[in-house]
């Protein structure tokens, strides 16, 4: 009996090992395939945004991907003038550059100027979002502002500050790493990606990550300047997305440099409205 059994066992265990690496590699390549639909959601903006806001200056300029527009919201005081400080700001991946518009109203400082980005695919932006794509727009809207402002990148250094959330924490960072930073407002920043994917479809499916935002080595960058920016971190004890453990990671890793705050009560997607007090108090400090 069992000689005959033992072929028919071994051919049944074959066609389940077949099965499994064909399922295997079927995910590995959705997950490569479609990983984009799961870490962004770009959305147009539905109206004239020009028109609803006249008092944003739209700034158009062009990357590899296409026509790009980012807002800039001018200090209410002397408003043709370069800002006294600047502030770029980076959206969540389910949100848009003018969403921020009624949080800034008023603005912390009638001095600040703010720079709204909108990623490669949302707003009126063409192309698809990515680490690199990302970086590269913000870099041009950066200096397409300048342009717009009849300055020099380097005034619009002189004190410069982002403000960012969820995913924009990591597009802000790497837009950190590359210019001189006085203040960064992280709001719900994971520690990365490829920890998220971990969290999502576990290890080792996680590798398959093409778009690994790693906010522990940009900190880690920035730690190591002469002067680094001074970070605050809020985070809701509320998120069930990014949980607040990334957070107070990320904090505990330079507690000369970050300052971590958390927000009771507060979610991923309400962070923002729950600490606005506090965030305008940072901003004004």
């Amino acid at each position: 009996m069992s000689g005959v059994l033992s072929p028919l066992l071994r051919r049944i265990l074959k066609s389940m090992f077949r099965i499994l690496i064909a399922t295997v590699l079927a995910m590995i390549l959705l997950l490569l395939l479609f990983q984009n639909l799961l870490i962004y959601h770009p959305r147009p903006y539905g109206f004239d945004a020009s028109a609803r806001y006249p008092f944003l200056v739209p700034i158009p300029y062009t990357t590899a991907q296409g026509r790009q527009e980012a807002w800039y919201l001018p200090p209410s005081r002397l408003p043709a003038q370069p800002p006294r400080h600047l502030w770029v700001v980076f959206s969540g991946n389910g949100s848009l550059a003018l969403d921020w518009v009624g949080f800034l109203d008023p603005p912390p400082d009638p001095t600040d100027g703010f720079l709204l980005i909108d990623y490669p695919g949302y707003g009126n932006c063409q192309g698809h979002p990515s680490p690199a794509t990302i970086q590269a727009s913000a870099e041009a809207a950066f200096t397409a502002l300048a342009q717009s402002l009849h300055t020099q990148p380097g005034v619009l250094e002189k004190d410069l500050n982002l403000l960012c959330v969820s995913i924009g924490c990591a597009a802000g960072l790497n837009f950190a790493v590359r210019h001189p930073v006085d203040r960064i407002i992280l709001l719900a920043p994971f520690t990365s990606l490829r920890d998220m994917a971990q969290r999502t479809v576990g290890w080792p499916l996680c590798w398959v990550l093409l778009h690994n935002f790693d906010n522990r080595a940009r900190l880690r960058e920035l730690a190591a300047r002469p002067h680094p920016p001074r970070v605050l971190i809020f985070h809701g004890d509320a998120d069930s997305l990014v949980p607040i453990a990334m957070g107070r990671q990320l904090a505990s890793m330079f507690p000369g440099m970050i300052t971590f705050h958390a927000v009771p009560g507060a979610g991923h997607n309400t962070v923002v409205s729950e600490a606005r007090p506090q965030i305008l108090a940072a901003m004004r400090d």
